[in-house]
């Protein structure tokens, strides 16, 4: 795989194609990804054949690889302030490029931009930014953030939640975009398959067998409770799971307690597993532009401490997600919009 190729591609299509469209054009394609994507689906693709990049290749790379950045993957200027909140997305140029090109890549790997009605209300994309105030949410957003895996609690795709068959699986990748990052806060990524050489055979036994407790994530809570009716919570659950593409992974480091504390091979290999993270960290800087896509299953990821600054110059991400939706029942599926899937 090429990056800066891709890249060059992605930029140039969604130049010429994207930005040019009315308001309404461009509320479709936000709105409605999936279709956007089958009306772009030919030209896009013809676009990466003149390029000489292959899309089973590209999926390929993106499924079995823990990450892949495209540098300058969209046009980045004339930005507003940042804005101080998860929601909205503020539309300009800029902004309508990164969406886009999520969109657009997320197809070409073979994948559907979704969210969950769980999380931020089901927004599509949402705003990684330093939030004002005081609290728990305020205070995690200026915080270094610990490796962990988003929806860690959600089934692995091709499985079922044993309670609630209902909830889509977590996603399989994702996508933060690059808007302003002034202070060169790194993201961390922490591959998998590097993780697992550094662990025992038996820790990986352990991992892959019902010994942890996964609660749902911060920004999960609120929504789970109201969608099940109550906040939902693994109690027994595998870690590491044999995916089509081999070693799969859900795990947050806040969020996952060893379901008998007294057993000292769970809470062993706990610690091993965290351990390991930590010593195959790989920080990559995002700059204004740039696209990564983070394997939710191969890898977990994380940053390096933001700091208190709000709105003005601080740093900007968006974030969503991308997912194989070929094996997704209909009722995981939101009856409103089909992109936000349940919970």
């Amino acid at each position: 795989m090429a990056p800066s190729q891709l890249a060059d591609c992605v930029r140039q299509y969604v130049a010429q194609k994207i930005i040019p469209l009315g308001a309404q054009e461009w509320a479709q394609l936000i709105f409605e990804p999936s279709k956007a994507w089958t009306e772009h689906c030919a030209q896009f693709l013809a676009a990466l054949d003149q390029c000489g990049l292959s899309p089973t290749k590209l999926s390929e790379y993106v499924r079995n690889e823990p990450y892949l950045l495209l540098p300058d993957a969209f046009e980045c200027t004339d930005l507003p302030v940042t804005p101080q909140d998860w929601g909205p997305i503020p539309d300009m140029p800029a902004t309508r490029a990164a969406q886009a090109a999520v969109v657009l890549v997320a197809g070409a790997c073979g994948m559907e931009t979704v969210s969950y009605g769980a999380e931020n209300a089901g927004a599509l994309f949402v705003n990684l930014v330093t939030l004002p105030g005081t609290g728990a949410l305020p205070e995690k957003s200026q915080a270094r953030m610990k490796g962990h895996t988003d929806a860690a609690t959600f089934p692995f795709r091709g499985t079922r939640d044993p309670n609630f068959p209902r909830i889509a699986p977590a996603p399989d990748v994702v996508f933060l975009v690059g808007l302003r990052n002034v202070d060169f806060v790194p993201t961390v990524v922490m591959p998998l398959q590097s993780i697992l050489q550094r662990l025992s055979s038996e820790d990986v036994r352990i991992l892959k067998g019902p010994n942890m407790i996964l609660s749902a994530q911060r920004t999960f809570v609120k929504g789970t409770q109201a969608a099940l009716g109550e906040t939902h919570v693994l109690d027994g659950a595998p870690v590491l799971h044999d995916g089509p593409e081999g070693a799969w992974v859900r795990y947050t480091h806040s969020q996952s307690l060893p379901f008998d504390e007294d057993d000292m091979t769970v809470v062993a290999a706990k610690k091993n597993f965290e351990a390991a993270c930590l010593s195959v960290a790989e920080q990559v800087v995002l700059k204004p532009g740039d696209l990564l896509l983070v394997n939710n299953r191969k890898a977990l990821h994380g940053r390096s401490t933001v700091g208190p600054e709000v709105g003005g110059e601080s740093r900007w991400l968006i974030r969503s997600y991308g997912l194989d939706c070929r094996q997704l029942a209909d009722d995981q599926r939101g009856s409103r919009k089909r992109h936000i899937l349940f919970p």
